[in-house]
């Protein structure tokens, strides 16, 4: 089996968390054995890049809050490259920390998870991806400017349209764990609304979602 992965699946196994996604994503891994995972070079050059910089500014911006509180945090030009979902995580660690009886260990166990992560996140990418698929360059402008009609997200755009190019050439599967937008209403409306894609593209991959695994 081969298997495209979406970024989303390689955070859920970096994660120290214990939801029903990062455990799906972990027991998936581990029984990996002959299966195959390709990744996009959108995510392991770009996108991937871009979220672990963020995750830097989080604990950044985070440590300069709790070392100043009238540091104005929503005035700073680092919390502007944060994406929504970023400032959630931020504001949740600082109330955290807030509730927190024993301050100093709680920044400690963040720092150590975050260090943990990013490890989990780096072995994945060196160790377990078997290919690396679609160069950016060559993500058809068109397929991608389609399915971002439907999709309203950038990120997800690139990589979906990267999993049905190189299904063309490959029998893959995909798998993501975002069953609200990468869905098969939004590949069927995409392909309907462009025959023209439809005739480029006639492989359309399955996709699958780690929560249902």
């Amino acid at each position: 089996m081969n298997w495209f992965l979406d970024m989303c699946i390689i955070i859920f196994y970096a994660s120290n968390t214990e939801d029903i996604k990062s455990i799906k994503a972990k027991e998936f891994v581990k029984n990996k054995k002959a299966q195959k995972f390709f990744v996009c070079y959108y995510i392991t050059k770009e996108n991937m890049p871009k979220w672990l910089k963020r995750q830097k500014i989080i604990l950044k911006a985070f440590g300069k809050k709790i070392l100043d509180s009238s540091y104005e945090l929503e005035k700073s030009e680092e919390y502007k490259e944060l994406f929504p979902q970023d400032k959630i995580i931020l504001k949740k660690f600082l109330a955290q920390y807030a509730s927190s009886e024993n301050k100093q260990e709680y920044c400690e166990k963040l720092r150590k998870n975050n260090d943990i992560m990013i490890q989990r996140i780096n072995y994945f990418l060196l160790k377990l991806i078997d290919k690396e698929v679609v160069p950016i360059n060559e993500i058809d402008f068109e397929l991608k400017s389609t399915l971002f009609t439907f999709l309203q997200n950038h990120s997800d755009a690139m990589t979906l349209a990267s999993g049905i190019q190189h299904a063309q050439k490959e029998e893959i599967q995909i798998l993501t764990g975002d069953d609200h937008d990468w869905n098969k209403n939004n590949l069927e409306w995409t392909f309907s609304s462009r025959p023209d894609l439809a005739k480029k593209y006639p492989k359309i991959p399955e996709i699958k979602y780690i929560q249902n695994l």
